[in-house]
């Protein structure tokens, strides 16, 4: 009986070997398993990472400007009018001029006489920024003027948002990411800001602010006591921080073409415009919060700001687009009057249109009131700082969308943002 037991032990070893050995492989099997899951877990865990870096990357401005407004808030002694550093000087005269001097070294003599001849470009843009975008802004404020919850000095500060130029630096940019005609916006908008000086006091001291009794209170005394010392003061400032800078930058690039050109690209200078319109919204924020004017707002009236803005800047963009590409029975219409853009100048008119600008609006208001309060100056200044993150934004989206629109009729082999123009488009020496 031992020697039948101990046959039966002999065959069942094998037998229990085996199972062992599938017990083995199935364990190792379930932790080649579990290591492959770790790594697909940490692998994901990675890409999400990286998508969100890069998504913080591409929002940098705004991100950065959520952080000097809470700079702004914790130390608003510092970037004040007459503060520390002395903004009324260092920030209004020295930020303004670095973004004008960089933007004269950017553009060269060639680009700005080839697409200042691009009349069609340049009608539909500054129409649109000192005409329609400025009388559409008056009918709102004008509309909201019978709401006793919302604060006079907000539309007055809209007011004065719609009759600026379009803005500079985050125009460039964001029409360089979305494959637009970097070169039509960079000219654009430098003559926007060129005639900006000389119609947005214009347009708000003649036409819009005396119209309402409500807004006439609002009127910077130069305005209605010595007119020509208002272009005085706004003509000394713009010219020793728009003026003299940009045209220094284009003598800098005509005596030192390549030097300039390696400079920009070695130092990436571009991004210098960027940094000071940061440091502009950091100082009207300081001064905000050290007036405590922002206080004086109350939370209807910033509400109705900030959806205010959206709307009309999507408003502004949608019928930038129509401009630029009429819709086709129009153009069957009368091809000449309805003359459509090629996709690139399109890109290019639909960021430019309906931007405002911060860089020159905001010393254009300290010009204009030169004899008012500090905290006078903010109110107005606010809504154009809220607009402008807003049109960052509003921005943001559409250059998504435009590099998908861009993408729709690329042949293969074009590279994402830049797609061939269309042959049926005008080119733009015969714009």
């Amino acid at each position: 009986m031992l020697k039948m037991s101990g046959d039966w032990r002999e065959c069942a070893n094998p037998t229990t070997q085996a199972i062992a050995a599938v017990s083995g492989l199935a364990e190792d099997g379930d932790s080649a398993m579990g290591e492959a899951l770790n790594e697909k877990r940490s692998s994901n865990i990675l890409q999400w990472a990286r998508a969100a870096f890069d998504l913080a990357l591409s929002q940098w401005l705004l991100l950065a400007m959520g952080l000097v407004i809470a700079l702004a808030y914790r130390f608003p002694s510092v970037g004040k009018s007459g503060g520390y550093i002395a903004s009324q000087w260092t920030v209004t005269y020295g930020a303004v001029s670095l973004i004008f001097l960089v933007s004269g070294l950017s553009l060269s003599f060639e680009q700005l006489v080839k697409h200042t001849r691009n009349v069609r470009l340049h009608l539909i843009v500054q129409v649109m920024s000192f005409l329609v975008t400025s009388s559409i802004f008056f009918g709102v404020a004008c509309a909201a003027r019978t709401n006793q919850h919302i604060d006079v000095s907000t539309l007055v500060g809209l007011i004065a948002t719609g009759a600026l130029p379009t803005t500079i630096s985050s125009n460039v940019v964001m029409t360089k990411q979305a494959g637009g005609d970097e070169a039509a916006t960079v000219v654009a908008v430098t003559v926007g800001n060129f005639l900006g000086p000389f119609l947005t006091p214009l347009l708000i001291t003649k036409l819009y602010l005396p119209a309402s009794a409500e807004f006439r209170e609002w009127l910077p005394s130069e305005a209605t006591d010595n007119l020509p010392q208002l272009y005085r003061n706004v003509m000394l400032q713009m010219g020793t921080s728009v003026f003299a800078p940009f045209a220094t930058g284009q003598v800098l690039r005509a005596i030192w073409p390549k030097q300039i050109q390696w400079a920009i690209r070695k130092f990436n200078l571009g991004k210098i415009g960027s940094l000071c319109v940061l440091t502009l919204v950091w100082s009207t924020f300081c001064t905000a919060f050290a007036t405590r004017s922002l206080e004086s707002i109350n939370k209807p009236t910033m509400v109705f700001n900030v959806l205010i803005n959206f709307a009309l800047c999507i408003s502004f963009t949608s019928l930038s687009f129509f401009l630029a590409r009429p819709p086709h029975f129009l153009r069957r219409l009368s091809p000449t009057l309805f003359m459509g853009a090629d996709k690139p100048e399109t890109i290019s008119i639909c960021f430019c249109a309906p931007a405002k600008t911060q860089a020159l609006g905001i010393p254009l208001i300290t010009a204009m009131y030169t004899t008012s309060s500090d905290e006078t100056r903010a109110l107005i200044q606010i809504p154009m700082v809220l607009y402008n993150a807003e049109q960052i934004i509003v921005g943001q989206i559409m250059v998504a969308w435009f590099k998908r629109w861009m993408r729709e009729e690329a042949g293969p082999g074009v590279e994402e943002g830049h797609a061939l123009r269309e042959d049926s488009q005008v080119p733009h020496s015969q714009c």
